[in-house]
């Protein structure tokens, strides 16, 4: 994974900065257990967590993570790995991965 570091708190910074501007995300999560991929917005983004609104409907369905233990970056994500639909490019991307699950977080094109 091609990284640029960054901490928790800027991190969680640009994380609100997508949210206040109504930026169009998708997030990939894997671990051992799960695998999810969705188009969402932030919700919010404080405190070590992280929570976004999934799909078109908002205020309908949600989701949280813990960042805590995380190492943060911006990442390169190659096309295979974003699974997105024909049309679909991601701008800009960062990750939080811990030794359990890897959070990548894509801001899509408009």
């Amino acid at each position: 994974m091609d990284t640029v570091e960054m901490t928790a708190e800027e991190f969680l910074r640009l994380l609100n900065g997508w949210g206040e501007s109504g930026s169009r995300l998708r997030i990939a999560l894997r671990s051992p257990e799960l695998e999810l991929h969705a188009f969402c917005t932030v919700l919010t983004a404080r405190d070590g967590h992280a929570a976004f609104w999934i799909g078109a409907e908002r205020d309908k369905n949600a989701v949280d993570f813990s960042l805590s233990g995380c190492l943060f970056g911006f990442r390169d994500v190659p096309p295979d790995e974003a699974e997105l639909p024909v049309g679909v490019e991601v701008e800009s991307s960062v990750g939080a991965v811990r030794g359990d699950f890897m959070l990548l977080i894509m801001l899509l094109k408009v």
